[in-house]
This record gives C-alpha cells, sequence and structure tokens, in this order.
C-alpha cells in the first residue's frame, strides 16, 4: 500500500481479525449455534454482536484500500484524461470511505465494550474530515449549523478541485473555505488506529487475562503495530527475525 497510515489501519484490522478467529478457532459445543458461540467466547453482550464486528472488520478492510488509492492518486486518479467528473466521484468516494470506516472502528470499540468508547466517539465526531463529508459529501444542501442554529448549503469550485486539496462555497454567505484532504484523511486515519489498538488491549486483559503465554504474543504483536502507528514497518525474515524500521524527524 502507499500510505503508511493507511496500511497501519489495515494491519491493525488483520491482528483484530486473527485474534477473534483464533478464540473461535475450537468451534461451538454440540447443539450450539456460532452465533451463541461466538457470543459466550468472545464475552459480547447479544448473538448479533459478532456479524457486526465481522461487517465491521470487512468494510474497515474495504475503505482502508480506497483510501490508500485516493491519497496515492489524488482526485485525478490514473486517467491520463482530466475528467472533472472522475474528480468528483473520488472526492465523494473518499469522504464517505472515512464516514463508513468512522462508524465500522466505533461499532467495534463499543461491542467489545472498551470502557473508553464514549470519549473515543467525541474525538471522532470532531475530526475536520468528518465535517467536510458532512458539508460536501452528504449534506451538500442541508447542513446544520448548531452553533448559527441554521440551515447551510455547500459546493465544491470545480476549479480548485487539484490533487488532495480543494476550496468550497458556503452559499448562505459566499465565504470560501480550504479543505487539505491528505491532512485530514491522515488525521483521520491516526485516529482509527487508536481506537482499534485500545480495543485490541481490551479484548487481550478481557479473553486472555488467565493466559500470560498468550498475553507476551499478543504484547509481541501489539509492539510491531505502534511501530506502524508512527509511520514504521517491520521486515519479517525466514528465520523467524524481524527487523524494524521507524523515521525519527531532526532540525536542520
Amino acid at each position: 500500500m502507499h500510505s503508511l497510515k493507511a496500511k497501519a489501519l489495515y494491519d491493525h484490522v488483520d491482528f483484530l481479525r486473527r485474534l477473534v478467529n483464533g478464540r473461535l478457532a475450537k468451534g461451538p459445543k454440540e447443539e450450539e449455534s456460532f452465533s451463541v458461540y461466538a457470543r459466550r467466547s468472545l464475552s459480547l453482550n447479544d448473538e448479533k454482536d459478532w456479524n457486526f464486528i465481522c461487517t465491521g472488520m470487512d468494510l474497515i478492510d474495504d475503505t482502508s484500500l480506497s483510501l490508500d488509492h485516493f491519497l496515492r492518486f489524488g482526485m485525478e486518479g490514473i486517467s491520463r484524461y482530466n475528467e472533472v467528473g472522475e474528480k468528483y466521484l473520488r472526492m465523494y468516494g473518499a469522504l464517505n470511505s472515512t464516514y463508513i470506516q468512522q462508524e465500522a472502528v466505533f461499532t467495534i470499540c463499543k461491542l467489545c465494550q472498551h470502557p473508553e468508547h464514549s470519549a473515543f466517539r467525541t474525538r471522532l465526531e470532531k475530526l475536520n474530515i468528518r465535517d467536510i463529508r458532512h458539508k460536501l459529501g452528504a449534506h451538500s444542501i442541508d447542513y446544520s449549523d448548531k452553533q448559527k442554529e441554521e440551515v447551510l448549503s455547500f459546493v465544491p469550485v470545480r476549479t480548485d478541485m487539484v490533487g488532495l486539496s480543494l476550496n468550497y462555497i458556503n452559499n448562505n454567505d459566499n465565504s470560501t473555505s480550504f479543505a487539505d484532504l491528505l491532512l485530514g484523511i491522515n488525521e483521520h486515519l491516526d485516529l482509527m488506529s487508536d481506537i482499534i489498538y485500545a480495543t485490541l488491549e481490551k479484548i487481550k486483559t478481557t479473553l486472555y487475562k488467565s493466559n500470560p503465554d498468550k498475553i507476551e504474543e499478543i504484547d509481541k504483536g501489539l509492539k510491531e503495530l505502534e511501530i506502524k502507528r508512527v509511520d514504521g514497518f517491520v521486515v519479517d525474515h525466514e528465520d523467524g527475525q524481524s527487523v524494524t524500521v521507524s523515521f525519527v524527524m531532526t532540525k536542520i
């Protein structure tokens, strides 16, 4: 993947998937449905929760791929033609990918009963890219400004849609605002990884607190994810050894 942040989130969800699948590897008891087995094995509140967790993991994977492609090729895409229509499709697609991803990540966090899920929700609601999505990708004609207590309308400036940024107009007062989609999406991806990481920590302590060997194994995986969360990466060798690479910013 092109974006280290998108790859980091993708790897967080892959780790989550392997963790819960490993927990369910034995299979249900005789005459026990899989949904009941999943609820019991994962300490979920409802039999349906497992279905939503599966859907959430799939959606996060899918949207990570779409956001990675957008961050790599911008609104123009890989076409050699400067198609305005494609710019709109890619902008709307990227903005709504962030929204789908946010809701999927939060749902997993909540269903896994993380005690800080309400605080995570507050941080999620404050993301700049979420507000841009509401203004340009969902409620362009009926955006509700809670502070001003009025309904506003917004439209992107077609000629300013270049790369990973654009300007958009508030048609109520004709004011123009700048949207840095690169900055907004990267901020979003960082928070998504933070929430999944915290959820993994919660699963570890809930399901494996009496299994120190498994906790040690999970901690090793979490340590690698920490490196990826700061735009580093881990290289695995055939002999089982691994090398971690991270970048340090210094002033010249």
